[in-house]
């Protein structure tokens, strides 16, 4: 269908085009697209992004696929959709800081620029119809400016609605500033000096706020009930149902008897509604009777809507409960998890520890252990086995540890209940899940769950089956390693938490793996955060030492580039044939492959298997030698990671070359205890060779104080776990972090890709799983 300004009108009504024109006009589109059937962009709105846009099959068949309320609930074509199409037909450029910005300086006047966030006074004034802001920045400094602070205050102000006009910002249309009165105006007065005028109090003294009201009580068999109802103002009383009815009328606002205007936040409506929803509530007299484990979600999100309209203070208070002798060597931060987890496993909950690697997940899980009585299990990677083992022995040596591995194994079964600890791997507990039927177990933890990341597998059922009063999840990446996994881990913690799997995909992941975040990825976190606790080195190891992190740049040389060449053009054509779309599946699979086959050759050209590749120089290798060489002189001592196995053979023949010692570690390595102790107690080996999926978890390897990433990995999240091997508790010196990057190839796009999508990478979902869902239009930008 061809896109025309006709057709937008006509899919929307009027009304609907003069609030698309509004946002346009504004600057709130902030990606705009056309590729029949598909219209798609995004828009920015209160300092958050979202997607929007049409399916547009026929005249007839047409789909909204943006978020807002009116597309999900009344079933309408949008203002936000109906603006991208505008975007598209008209593209204007995105007001990122408006000549509003420099209203306070004096033509021809310049400033000092400066890192201070000033205080922002805002200043409105006018009727409900035509409403005008002043903006004031006040500094500790008159002489000084912040251009990038003041640049995100007026691009908050147009994602709120305001359009510039002769150098003010302007509000217009009564819907448009009650709304900002109701819902907009208590947020700024959180973050901002907001001062009212005379004739814009006057007109506001009768309006009034629609307000939810809440109650948890608890019932005898259990479960709780729920209780909410509106009030507006001093005399009126609503009902969940008359609000529902107002808003589905498509007003927000009401006239009560008084003669005041009492107005609803529909977007506090909203997150109301889909919270009950997603606990899933049966209604009783009145109340919504809905299950214990949905206190701390109701709680959590009680507080946020508090929040919103009396500024309250959201608290997520630990509780002080007694330690044993651990308590005397755990860092207060080790204390304050080690009592989050044994609150946890007194109620019989369960809760995810996810520490960010290097904090001590292991000895906090065992202070809470040596509390509980009873037998824990824990099941982790077979690496890492005989490391729990040596833990117990180290911090709780009276504590009887069995672990369960080797042959001779089926025999220990009997004697479960005689040990405090029982360690066993994800590989053993699925052949042996049958002998676990019939133990009940005080508590089990999993350790580097992204093991059971997949519910279909054969790791998810074993756990799921365990017995145990509670249950828990040791690892440093909860949410970056996918919306998916997450859902997974959950379903172990406390089953059926999330949800059904169906419903959670289509209410969660989707819209946060197609870049949708704003109320639910709030929402998601308020739901996952009463059994989370997660915490970030840099903010409570301050006396840990700082993290260099540095890029260096190769120049491939003549015949690698050559071949990198030839393996481009081809890739270029995958990419092609994935675009003229037929089997999509096939040509996704290869364009991957040809990603793969770039990537070796930014590495090492012999890692494609070229009959004549033998003879060609790494330019790479070349520099990761006079890289090591200079470190050793230096005195320090190396980590040096690859996801290639085959890199680590070309590395580990080059060294032999030079004579220069060194340790191995990857998948086919037998005793990683002996070898990662000869590293940490031989200050003769300088280098540590180890492949990234084997030894990017699970290892203590403070002797090195540098770290080299030979090849980048999609993931940020996961180069930074394996930086974190040397960046640990222990560490005394400065840890230096060196990428590899060859110039002008995928690797620098993979970099660049990790920069401007990195909150999303490390927030929301795996980069490895967003890869296969990019689009061509971003894998042709990685072989471009």
């Amino acid at each position: 269908m061809e896109l025309t300004e006709k057709l937008l009108i006509s899919l929307g009504g009027w009304p609907v085009m003069k609030q698309a024109r509004a946002i346009h006009s504004a600057g709130r589109v902030t990606e705009a697209s056309y590729e029949p059937p598909l219209l798609r962009g995004r828009l920015s709105e209160g300092g958050k992004s979202f997607s929007a846009g049409l399916r547009m099959r026929n005249s007839i068949d047409i789909e909204n696929i943006c978020p807002c309320r009116e597309s999900r609930i009344r079933g309408i074509i949008c203002a936000h959709s109906v603006a991208v199409g505008l975007q598209v037909l008209n593209p204007r450029e995105i007001v990122r800081t408006p000549e509003l910005a420099k209203a306070s300086l004096l033509p021809g006047e310049a400033a000092p620029v400066t890192g201070e966030v000033p205080e922002v006074e805002f200043t409105i004034e006018g009727s409900l119809r035509h409403l005008e802001a002043a903006i004031a920045f006040h500094y500790t400094r008159p002489e000084v400016r912040n251009p990038a602070e003041e640049g995100k205050v007026f691009a908050e102000l147009l994602a709120l609605g305001f359009e510039e006009e002769k150098g003010k910002a302007v509000l217009k249309g009564e819907n448009a500033i009650l709304q900002f009165f109701a819902a907009k105006l208590p947020v700024l007065r959180r973050k901002w000096k907001v001062a009212e005028g005379g004739r814009f109090q006057n007109v506001t003294r009768d309006l009034v706020r629609i307000e939810p009201q809440f109650a948890i009580r608890d019932r005898d068999d259990g479960w709780l009930d729920f209780h909410v109802h509106y009030t507006a103002g001093a005399e009126s009383l609503l009902s969940a149902n008359d609000v529902h009815q107002l808003l589905q009328s498509g007003q927000s606002h009401v006239r009560l008897r008084s003669g005041k205007i009492a107005i609803a936040n529909p977007e506090l409506i909203t997150d109301l509604e889909e919270v009950l929803r997603d606990c899933e509530p049966r209604q009783e007299r009145g109340a919504y009777r809905v299950r214990e484990v949905c206190r701390g979600y109701l709680e959590t999100s009680m507080d946020g809507w508090k929040t919103a309209r009396e500024g309250a203070d959201q608290k997520n208070a630990v509780p002080e409960n007694g330690l044993g002798a651990l308590r005397s060597v755990l860092r207060p931060y080790q204390v304050e998890g080690a009592c989050w987890l044994l609150d946890k496993a007194r109620r019989r909950g369960g809760g995810l520890l996810a520490d960010e690697m290097g904090l001590g997940k292991t000895v906090q899980a065992l202070a809470m252990m040596e509390q509980i009585g009873g037998t824990t299990l824990v099941v982790c990677p077979s690496s890492l086995v005989w490391n729990w083992r040596r833990e117990a022995e180290k911090f709780l040596p009276s504590l009887r540890v069995l672990t369960l591995d080797g042959a001779d194994r089926i025999s220990k079964f009997a004697d479960i209940a005689n040990f405090a600890l029982v360690v066993t791997s994800y590989t053993l507990l699925r052949r042996d899940i049958e002998r676990y039927k019939g133990v009940g177990f005080a508590a089990v933890v999993l350790d580097e769950a992204q093991h059971i990341k997949n519910p279909d597998s054969l790791n998810a059922r074993a756990a799921c089956a365990l017995s145990a009063q509670s249950r828990f999840i040791l690892t440093g990446t909860p949410i970056e390693n996918s919306i998916r996994d997450l859902w997974s881990l959950y379903e172990f913690l406390l089953p059926g938490y999330l949800g059904h799997r169906k419903d959670f995909q289509e209410r969660y992941e989707t819209p946060l793996l197609n870049g949708e975040r704003g109320p639910v990825w709030e929402r998601l976190q308020r739901r996952i955060n009463p059994f989370l606790l997660r915490r970030r080195k840099r903010d409570i190891l301050t006396e840990l030492p700082d993290k260099i992190e540095q890029v260096i740049e190769i120049e491939l040389t003549k015949d690698q580039k050559s071949i990198y060449t030839q393996l481009q053009i081809a890739a270029r054509s995958q990419v092609d044939a994935l675009r003229d779309g037929g089997s999509a599946g096939v040509a996704r699979m290869r364009v991957l492959t040809a990603l793969l086959r770039l990537r070796q050759a930014c590495c090492d050209v012999r890692l494609l298997g070229a009959q004549l590749a033998a003879e060609l120089a790494s330019a790479k290798l070349t520099a990761l030698l006079e890289l090591l060489e200079e470190a050793v002189d230096s005195g320090s001592r190396v980590l040096v990671f690859s996801q290639f196995t085959g890199m680590l053979d070309r590395i580990e023949e080059a060294l032999g070359e030079t004579g220069m010692a060194f340790c191995r570690l990857d998948g086919s390595t037998k005793d990683r205890e002996a070898v990662v102790s000869r590293f940490q107690n031989d200050a003769t080996i300088p280098v540590f060779l180890i492949s990234l999926k084997a030894g990017g978890v699970g290892l203590n390897l403070t002797a090195a104080d540098t770290v080299i990433h030979f090849d980048p990995w999609w993931n940020p999240a996961v180069e930074a776990q394996a930086t974190d091997r040397a960046h640990r508790i222990g560490q005394t010196r400065v840890v230096t972090s060196i990428k590899l990057i060859a110039r002008d190839t995928v690797e620098e796009r993979v970099l660049r890709m990790q920069q401007k999508k990195r909150e999303l990478l490390e927030g929301t979902v795996d980069a490895d799983a967003a890869l296969t869902r990019m689009g061509a239009e971003d894998l042709a930008e990685l072989v471009a």
